[in-house]
């Protein structure tokens, strides 16, 4: 188990992960290119120590590397912790899984891929909190089994579930219950925008539920959308053959056959989480 992690990127779920591990008793310390989260981590009260020098980072000799940045920036952060041969054990928070994965494999360096399925539509360390892990499913990937057991006991003392699978795998999976969904809350309020913003006057409750997503970060997603295209593709051609099928059946008038339809995924949606 580790004693000391070093986390790189302070922002909602670094921070998250941060406090979670200080509650455990683990000492944290922290890296982040920008000043204003390092002060705002500084507030916290909770790190030994924190920099915005990945040399200095690396001279606290943290018992693991966790990285909480968007996947293009945790690419980078993995070439140059290669370049400065690093044998730590490292792991991330990313969203997606099999490119970070493969580069981290490329650089030869000792890693296994996670990703905590916990967020906000908000960003930054100022929303960060330990509780936002607790209870939520942590996924490790591709790797070897010695640092998938310490990585899963050390997610388990936080009260996160683990489940272990490929790194393809898991990207096709939160294509699907993921990223889709936050492309499609995107897109709508795109279309109320385009159609007329004063629209938004008129919403209730179900819009702000729906939509409450696309209030996330753009840089995150537009990452994971680019970094997941091809799996994230292919679920939109099967969203749009379904959508074209409610078209039919609205058009029709079928009303049987609507009610029928609502009732079976309605269904599905109400013992949703009594299954979980």
């Amino acid at each position: 188990m580790p004693e000391k992690i070093g986390i790189i990127g302070l922002g909602l779920i670094g921070g998250s992960l941060a406090k979670a591990f200080n509650k455990a008793g683990i000492k944290v310390y922290g890296y982040d290119k920008s000043i204003d989260s390092i002060s705002s981590a500084v507030e916290c009260g909770i790190f030994e120590v924190l920099t915005d020098d990945m040399d200095e980072f690396l001279d606290f000799n943290p018992d693991l590397i966790y990285i909480a940045v968007p996947v293009n920036a945790g690419i980078e952060v993995l070439q140059e912790l290669g370049h400065k041969n690093v044998r730590t054990l490292i792991t991330d928070a990313c969203s997606t899984k099999a490119t970070i994965c493969y580069e981290a494999g490329k650089l030869g360096l000792n890693f296994c891929g996670g990703h905590p399925i916990a967020g906000k539509e908000v960003s930054g360390f100022a929303n960060s909190e330990a509780e936002l892990l607790k209870g939520a499913l942590h996924i490790l990937t591709d790797g070897d089994e010695a640092s998938v057991e310490i990585l899963k006991k050390l997610h388990e003392k936080i009260g996160m579930k683990v489940k272990v699978m490929k790194a393809e795998y898991h990207d096709e999976i939160f294509g699907v219950v993921s990223h889709f969904p936050h492309l499609i809350s995107f897109a709508l309020m795109e279309l109320i925008l385009k159609k007329d913003k004063n629209l938004l006057e008129y919403t209730g409750g179900g819009f702000k539920d729906f939509t409450r997503i696309a209030a996330s970060d753009p840089v995150m997603w537009s990452d994971i959308f680019t970094d997941n295209s091809e799996h994230i593709s292919n679920v939109i051609d099967e969203y749009i053959d379904i959508l074209n099928d409610w078209k039919q059946q609205i058009n029709k008038k079928e009303k049987p056959v609507l009610m029928k339809k609502i009732r079976h995924v309605s269904s599905a949606r109400q013992c949703l989480y009594e299954k979980i």
